[in-house]
């Protein structure tokens, strides 16, 4: 708080002196030549009650009990005298007064200075003081130690005597070396050598990232902190404190994320990314030592049709049993790695051709004599493997992996549940054919109306008895022989040949038009759930398509909301803008799908006006049994609610789960545990099971 003042304070200080007598404990009053008081502080204007309004251009003799006046004795040194002072209030007490002459140019300004002599002795006034310090140090997170001139501890607080394990009064008195002992010796040395100079020196330095703190218990637990020197009145070094935080956490939680972004959750083999870079290194490796190398591709044959019939819950037991079963047949020195949802990759070192050819008949085999124990069932399931041989033909990952897939391509083409060897004579001819055969039957598919609707229910997890509810529209494609193609055997050429903005459109006009011909049908739902790809949101025209399918159908745009995914939205931000906006505005609503699974969500999420947040289902399916993936959910549904959008979770398969997600605020549940996928057409039909409180 400045002074109050008709002539600015800084006409006599510069604004560094006069922030210091602002924060002055001690009444300060600025007078003029006529002894008129021009300034006063916050605490002058406390102690005396006198606000500065009341106070300015008064003769400071209000201030003082008649019959003390002491103006006669003001003169050019200065001087202090005892008098009567009296507050506005009407308490009278004895005050010491200091008055010091200001010379400024050709004016002459006096500093009155008011000391009540009435107030508790400044001894108590400092037990207080450091009281209090004492209970604000004992208060805060972080270990404090505090030793004297000569390294002796004078203090610890509270956090402290939990870190080192002992009591403050087996602290004190110690030296702060015997105290603070490190588990590597040269952070002994090198702590004696810093405490040393602080003592000696002054300031301060840190106690190292790496240091690990040796406890009573001879737990070595890894700590960041500082040594900072303390000083007296007068600038000397009076002591030190030791700053000491246990980063035991974040050092869990680090390796936790490092573990996270270089392996895959369910499974715990490396990821792809982290397979790419070893296959990189192999590559390499090769090019300059021509060591024997190769790569195997597994892929687990018609998996999908495991987690329709049986649920994701059985479908990720079998990828962790079939995992345990592929760490039988390799070496300790391969690589195996999770590539996707179905798919496994070997890397073998130090391995040729025949010796890979047996070890991909091995897991072949393997698996055909595997069952999975689920519901009184006995699941089989087949593999198809891929085998490439890393020579100097492989310039990169980009060539095993294009060539791993061309074989993967024959294998399936020739019935699955076979071992290929990678030939390069003609390989690209073979991977583009087998390619083309998938870009074919898509084609065909759209023009021959080969697609079918099916539909997901989304329920609300409170109990609600008229509680409102929706639907995602999902895909299938119908093939010669009249059986469903789940998604994931087709939407990935899709995806890499250009043709999902083709299958949006066939599923927004399938759906409008579905509406104008059943409009009962959707009559219980309250959203219409459907997917937009980036291609989608990248094609140009893309928007009048769709408001051209509202036009000519009727359908409302109230009933739609389209999932768009957070990768899709980064890579197209300011067309999902515009897109998002335009329907909007018209009544759509719009879903970010697979909310968390990209780490630059929080980033961008503020600047789209999405309605709903769908949290990704691989933090959903886990969470009763990772913590961290509950606590992923949970920070989602915070942030829903603090940006005012509903949320959603994927991949809901029981009860259980269902509990949790009531108890992490979600607001909708969709997945197995409330309902398996039903064609669209049976939606009129169908009312979902209300969740119990």
């Amino acid at each position: 708080m400045a002074f109050d003042t008709t002539i600015p304070l800084h006409e006599c200080t510069d604004a560094f002196t006069q922030s210091i007598i602002d924060d002055i404990a001690r009444p300060l009053f600025l007078l003029d030549q006529e002894m008129r008081i021009l300034a006063l502080n916050p605490a002058a204007s406390r102690l005396f009650a006198l606000p500065a309004a009341d106070a300015l251009h008064q003769s400071y003799e209000l201030l003082f009990v008649p019959d003390n006046d002491k103006t006669s004795q003001i003169a050019e040194e200065k001087q202090c005298w005892h008098a009567q002072a009296e507050a506005r209030t009407g308490r009278r007490f004895t005050a010491e007064v200091t008055c010091s002459p200001l010379a400024y140019k050709t004016l002459r300004r006096y500093l009155l200075q008011v000391c009540d002599l009435d107030e508790p002795s400044p001894k108590s006034t400092l037990s207080s003081t450091r009281a209090h310090a004492d209970r604000m140090l004992h208060a805060i997170s972080d270990a404090v130690i505090t030793a004297d001139a000569n390294g002796t501890v004078t203090f610890a607080n509270q956090a402290a005597c939990r870190l080192f394990e002992q009591n403050e009064q087996t602290l004190r008195g110690r030296l702060l070396s015997e105290v603070i002992v490190f588990h590597q010796p040269q952070h002994n040395e090198r702590f004696e050598a810093d405490s040393y100079r602080v003592l000696h020196s002054g300031g301060a330095v840190g106690l190292g990232d790496t240091a690990e703190l040796l406890r009573s218990s001879n737990e070595a637990i890894p700590i960041d902190g500082k040594l900072v020197a303390l000083e007296g009145a007068k600038g000397q070094v009076t002591g030190c404190a030791a700053v000491i935080r246990d980063v035991s956490a974040e050092r869990r939680m680090q390796a936790v994320l490092s573990f996270r972004a270089t392996h895959d959750e369910l499974t715990g083999l490396v990821n792809r990314r982290e397979f790419e870079r070893r296959l990189q290194e192999q590559v390499v490796r090769t090019a300059s030592t021509a060591e024997s190398s190769a790569m195997l591709m597994i892929d687990i044959d018609r998996f999908k049709l495991v987690n329709d019939n049986y649920g994701h819950l059985a479908g990720d037991l079998l990828l962790r049993q079939l995992t345990q079963i592929f760490l039988g047949q390799i070496r300790s020195s391969d690589t195996l790695a999770r590539t996707s949802g179905d798919e496994f990759a070997i890397l073998l070192p130090g391995c040729d051709r025949d010796r890979a050819r047996s070890i991909g008949d091995n897991l072949r085999n393997a698996s055909a004599g595997f069952r999975l124990a689920w519901d009184n069932d006995q699941i089989a399931v087949d593999v198809s493997v891929s085998i490439v041989v890393i020579d100097d033909h492989m310039q990169s990952t980009g060539d095993v992996i294009i060539a791993a897939d061309s074989a993967m391509l024959m294998a399936k083409d020739a019935g699955r549940n076979c071992v290929v060897v990678y030939e390069p004579e003609g390989h690209e001819e073979r991977r583009r054919r087998g390619e083309a055969m998938w870009v074919t039957r898509i084609r065909d598919a759209l023009k021959k109306d080969r697609f079918r609707l099916y539909c997901q229910p989304i329920v609300p997890v409170m109990y609600q008895t008229n509680g409102s509810w929706s639907c995602e529209v999902l895909l299938r494609m119908v093939d010669d022989q009249g059986e469903l193609v789940p998604p994931m055997t087709f939407i990935p050429t899709a995806e890499r040949y250009d043709l999902m903005k083709l299958i949006d459109r066939w599923v927004i006009n399938a759906v409008t038009e579905q509406w104008r011909n059943q409009p009962t049908l959707f009559a219980s739902i309250e959203k219409c759930n459907i997917n937009l790809s980036g291609q989608s949101l990248a094609q140009e025209g893309f928007l009048d398509f769709v408001l051209d399918c509202f036009d000519q159908t009727g359908c409302p745009f109230e009933l739609i909301c389209f999932e768009i995914t957070e990768t899709a939205v980064v890579a197209n931000m300011e067309n999902a803008k515009r897109l998002i906006a335009e329907l909007s505005a018209r009544g759509c609503r719009f879903a970010l799908d697979d909310f968390g699974s990209g780490l630059s969500s929080f980033g961008y999420l503020k600047h789209l006006r999405v309605d709903y947040l769908k949290i990704d289902g691989s933090f959903v399916r886990d969470m009763l049994d990772e913590p961290m993936d509950a606590a992923m959910v949970r920070a989602v549904a915070d942030i829903g609610r603090t940006l005012g959008l509903e949320t959603i979770a994927e991949y809901v398969e029981n009860e259980a789960i269902i509990h949790e997600l009531r108890s992490a605020g979600v607001d909708y549940a969709q997945g197995f545990g409330v309902q398996r996928p039903f064609p669209l057409s049976e939606l009129g039909d169908y009312r979902p099971r209300l969740q119990s409180a």
